[in-house]
């Protein structure tokens, strides 16, 4: 099957306005079918900071302000700061009629430099094909329904945590959506379940919304699936904060993000 870009899967559509993108919100890019998935608004606004540059994106951080409802379309103005000869300094604001839904800024670009290096290691995961998919609890049409995450227990010592790699860490396997084509986008989509993480994580039932989130690129490469290595730093004061690195099967590291959360107690059913 031939892989989609992210404009077409996003339904992301440009404007006589080179600066000027509209989102139509869908319900293959929400939640639950209510509302805007963070991910997926930070993916419409990494490809069209990309699109507008020319230049590939090196991070990018979102502050979520407000929800945008399925049915609703959310236009997307960007603002060029700075254009160097190599990198280029951008922001975004989406809005619906008046109501700002999301700010992005970022830095787009690439320089030519010998040194090339990663530090961290992948953890250590059994592979997709020896792990449950992750179930949904729910029957509405939602970014949850089109993506398939899995549950990746560690191959290591057992150190405690839902996949035993430790306390306050869950790791999962992410296939992209509907054949999404490797891209800034997709990983701005797998880098928002850090709420997610941190809702396995803890003994309680919580659920939680993001106020931000910030993606930082080291490698865009072809991969069918994605580790997710969620580390939850912890909870206070109703407010949640963690990471997330993605890395591809073959153990390269594709981008860290991290993200703070609205924490709450789940309401009854």
């Amino acid at each position: 099957m031939t892989a989609i870009s992210p404009r077409q899967w996003l339904g992301l559509e440009a404007t006589h306005n080179p600066n000027r993108w509209y989102l139509p919100i869908r319900p293959h890019i929400s939640v639950r079918e209510r509302f805007l998935f963070g991910g997926a608004g930070l993916a419409a606004a990494t490809t069209a900071l990309e699109e507008t540059t020319g230049r590939p994106l090196v991070w990018a951080t979102a502050q979520y302000l407000d929800f945008a409802p399925v049915g609703e379309i959310m236009d997307l103005d960007v603002h060029v700061s700075v254009t160097g000869k190599q990198t280029s300094q951008a922001r975004i604001i989406g809005r619906v009629g008046d109501r700002e839904i999301i700010t992005v800024i970022g830095a787009l670009g690439k320089r030519d430099l010998a040194l090339d290096a990663t530090w961290p290691l992948a953890p250590t995961a059994r592979p997709p094909a020896e792990c449950k998919s992750r179930e949904y609890d729910y029957d509405a049409d939602s970014l949850g329904k089109h993506i398939d995450l899995r549950f990746a227990r560690t191959t290591g010592d057992d150190r405690g945590g839902p996949t035993g790699h430790g306390p306050g860490r869950v790791c999962l396997w992410a296939r992209p959506p509907d054949e999404l084509q490797n891209s800034a986008a997709t990983l701005s989509v797998l880098g928002d379940f850090v709420p997610m993480g941190i809702g396995t994580i803890v003994s309680s039932p919580v659920t939680s919304n993001s106020l931000d989130n910030t993606l930082r690129i080291m490698n865009v490469d072809p991969s069918e699936w994605y580790l997710l290595d969620i580390e939850a730093a912890g909870i206070r004061n109703g407010f949640g904060h963690g990471q997330l690195r993605i890395w591809d099967e073959r153990g390269n590291l594709q981008a860290v993000a991290s993200q703070s959360v609205v924490v709450r107690n789940r309401r009854p059913a």
